[in-house]
């Protein structure tokens, strides 16, 4: 294996190469976005000047960040398994209600979009890191009076210590038995998912997917418990060094998200010993083999902690706005920022001019005015001057319809370089049709920006629950119990099979909850003609009825299965049962059974005589054959022969 220094020194050479959002101009950006998004002012404000700043930032993020949530967040299907076969088709859906239930009940689903999606629009990127967290869960047990048998199992157990026992002797088994007590170690395994903030994440410079980098780096700030509880050792961790440079506090973005950056006191950084974490995943050839690995890294400045093998890279990248042959392209907020800028100004100039107008600046004649009486700001307090003319108010020039003018153009340019303003979007904007009116629905601009956008994010939350799915198959322990639909469901992942065919639903071209009712409402009007028409159980089944109406319920109540409906039995065709006969119905029914039993006797006589009938008529024909060769040999030696008695 190549030794930890030389190690060291790739990881250095690699951090060379990558984005360091520490230090960057894009950490910087991101910072400023944030600052635009909450409404902080710029730096260049006045004394007795408007300070006014304005929102664009803020509408446009979450404008689009509403309606692409929605798209998300209507259908709690977002992503589906698709069978690879009609055996296949049960298979698929337990895969998709599992991955659902591990992402939205397991972890904050809900918080997870919203974070990501956030960090896209705002911050240029969002990622999602999913792994397979592995803690060891200790409880502690009492024993009394067993074997020595299995006393010797216990201490065997690699899961178990024996803190304290005593040994006594049984009288009655005439045997030793123990009492004592001990902890039992069993390591607990679930799927995270979690969003991780842009600054720490860094990547290769040149990688244009996570998948094929050569390099990732996620960077925080542990406590020396939070590194014990993660596994790694102790004796390392004190060997570790805290001087690196980096504290999570001197982050921009950080300091922008979370602080007032001119109130933040220094002396606060170090009431806690903080380590610098680096978990490093490169494409290194560790055992020398002319092969490069995927190794994970873990290290503390140059005391490595762990390294191991792995199979993936677990972090998920998504970019709003793709520039080809980079991972991380633009965000709506990079567009509205400088138009924000422009409306402030336009409106501190307005409401300056507002105010000049309103009070005016007057002239005065030096020595003929009090000025005391000038200044004073008072409604109704009048002037003391010494002459009638010594005060004057030129009149001041109003910009107020070219402002708003302006400001109309910024409001423009702001719908055509980003697509959202304040007007919302319906949720079916992917399906393109009404459901009243079946008119179709012509998408503006704006509309398509943001299509765009969910699609990306969809594509984004594809590859997150591809990865749930492949961490269940690699790391599940045994079967598992969960609740769906109110119904308790087990589920074995390491039956499972790898799978590539995953549908990004994301509630896209369902329309809303309105027009989704409509098209319901017109099924069940068809389902009612085809059972006016006899179609009970032919072309209509009792459990397709009890679905419609269940389907109707949940769209204003997910949780409302087997609540209003009781499903039929499966055997259940809705055809009524047979009522049995009368009485008199069963006497005529015998009676009509003896007089097929008659007739059936009748034929089988029939049968017989005939059968004896063609035996005669068989003998008959071999007797006379009999006679007419004795015929012809008499004929042949022309001599007399007796023919009968």
């Amino acid at each position: 294996m190549v030794p930890n220094k030389d190690l060291i020194t790739a990881i250095n050479s690699y951090e060379d190469n990558v984005s360091d959002h520490m230090d960057s101009d894009a950490a910087q950006t991101r910072a400023d976005l944030i600052d635009y998004y909450l409404g902080e002012r710029y730096g260049n404000e006045r004394d007795g000047y408007s300070k006014i700043v304005t929102r664009e930032v803020y509408q446009t993020v979450e404008n689009i960040k509403a309606d692409v949530a929605e798209l998300f967040i209507a259908d709690d299907e977002t992503v589906r398994f698709e069978p690879e076969g009609p055996e296949d088709v049960e298979g698929a859906q337990q895969a998709t209600d599992y991955v659902r239930y591990v992402f939205y009940r397991q972890n904050d689903g809900f918080g997870v979009i919203l974070d990501s999606l956030m960090d896209g629009l705002l911050q240029r990127q969002g990622v999602i890191k999913r792994w397979r967290l592995m803690e060891d869960v200790v409880t502690s047990h009492t024993f009394e009076e067993i074997s020595e048998t299995a006393f010797a199992i216990l201490m065997a157990d690699p899961e178990v210590e024996i803190t304290e026992y005593e040994e006594s002797f049984d009288e009655l088994t005439q045997m030793n038995v123990y009492a004592g007590k001990m902890l039992r170690t069993k390591v607990d395994s679930e799927t995270k998912v979690e969003v991780i903030p842009p600054e720490e994440f860094a990547i290769d410079s040149d990688a244009v997917t996570v998948e094929e980098a050569k390099y990732v780096r996620q960077r925080s700030m542990k406590s020396k418990s939070d590194l014990i509880s993660m596994g790694f050792d102790a004796k390392k961790i004190e060997k570790a060094s805290t001087s690196s440079g980096y504290n999570e506090y001197d982050s921009p973005e950080k300091i922008a998200r979370n602080f007032d950056g001119d109130n933040y006191d220094d002396e606060n950084e170090n009431i806690t010993k903080m380590y610098d974490l680096h978990e490093v995943y490169m494409r290194y050839d560790r055992d020398e083999d002319d092969y490069d690995e995927l190794i994970k890294v873990c290290k503390i400045g140059n005391v490595i902690l762990n390294v191991e093998e792995v199979d993936e890279i677990p972090f998920v990248v998504w970019t709003p706005i793709r520039i080809p042959h980079r991972l991380t392209g633009l965000c709506p907020a990079d567009a509205a920022a400088p138009l924000q800028k422009v409306k402030s100004t336009l409106w501190r100039n307005q409401l300056d001019n507002q105010y000049n107008l309103n009070n005016g600046r007057p002239v005065i004649v030096e020595g003929q005015v009090d000025l005391d009486s000038v200044m004073s700001s008072k409604p109704g307090a009048p002037y003391i001057v010494k002459h009638p003319n010594a005060i004057s108010f030129p009149q001041q020039p109003s910009f107020g319809q070219h402002t708003y003018n302006m400001m109309g153009i910024a409001d423009q340019m702001l719908e055509q370089n980003v697509g959202a303003t304040d007007n919302s979007i319906s949720p079916d904007i992917l399906h393109g049709n009404t459901a009243a009116g079946a008119v179709s629905q012509v998408l503006s601009k704006r509309q398509a920006r943001v299509r765009l956008i969910a699609r990306e994010f969809g594509e984004f939350l594809r590859k997150v629950f591809m990865g749930i799915y492949e961490l269940e198959i690699a790391h599940a322990q045994d079967a598992s119990i969960f609740r769906l639909d109110n119904k308790f469901v087990e589920v074995d992942p390491r039956n499972w099979h790898a799978r590539k065919d995953v549908t990004v639903l994301v509630g896209l071209g369902n329309g809303s909850k309105t027009e989704q009712l409509f098209h319901m409402q017109q099924t069940m009007a068809a389902q009612q003609a085809m059972l006016g028409a006899g179609g009970m159980g032919i072309t209509v089944t009792p459990q397709q009825i009890v679905q419609l109406q269940e389907d109707m319920v949940r769209l204003y109540d997910k949780s409302a299965h087997g609540r209003y409906f009781t499903e039929p039995p499966a055997e259940f065709t809705g055809q009524p049962e047979p009522q049995p006969p009368s009485a008199q119905e069963q006497a005529l029914m015998a009676q009509v059974e003896i007089e097929k039993a008659k007739l059936e006797l009748e034929r089988q006589e029939l049968s017989l005589k005939e059968q004896q009938f063609m035996l005669k008529v068989r003998e008959h024909e071999d007797m006379n054959e009999f006679k007419l060769a004795e015929l012809n040999l008499e004929a042949s030696s022309e001599r007399a022969v007796k023919i009968g008695n």
